[in-house]
């Protein structure tokens, strides 16, 4: 059974282009951003704030992980990104760091398509 998720992501670092290709690929994982804020870090990088909702089966946990999956595919490498998820039952934060991108990335390569570019 679906159920409808707020999200709260942060993505950094980030150049302008990934932080735009990130939204195309969440919006094609079925995540509609409600808001979101692209905020300089120095002159190439920035930091992506936004504000999503979707609606999944999927625990929070899961759902965190194949979204951090899909950013990392979608930027090619590592980087920062944190998840609020918002059920009516519970708030869930996730934090994913180098660690976890060691850990996730060769169990979601065999199951994600090729980067499209």
């Amino acid at each position: 059974m679906s159920i409808n998720l707020q999200l709260q992501l942060s993505i950094a670092p980030l150049s302008c282009f990934e932080a735009q290709r990130c939204l195309t690929h969440l919006a094609r994982e079925g995540i509609v951003t409600l808001w979101q804020d692209q905020r300089p870090l120095s002159n190439d990088t920035c930091l992506l704030n936004l504000s999503a909702e979707c609606a999944s089966s999927e625990s929070p946990e899961w759902l965190s992980e194949r979204l951090a999956a899909a950013v990392w595919k979608e930027t090619g490498r590592f980087v920062r990104l944190s998840c609020l998820v918002d059920s009516e039952a519970a708030e869930h934060l996730f934090t994913f760091e180098e660690p976890d991108y060691q850990r996730l990335m060769p169990a979601f390569r065999l199951r994600m398509p090729p980067l499209r570019r």
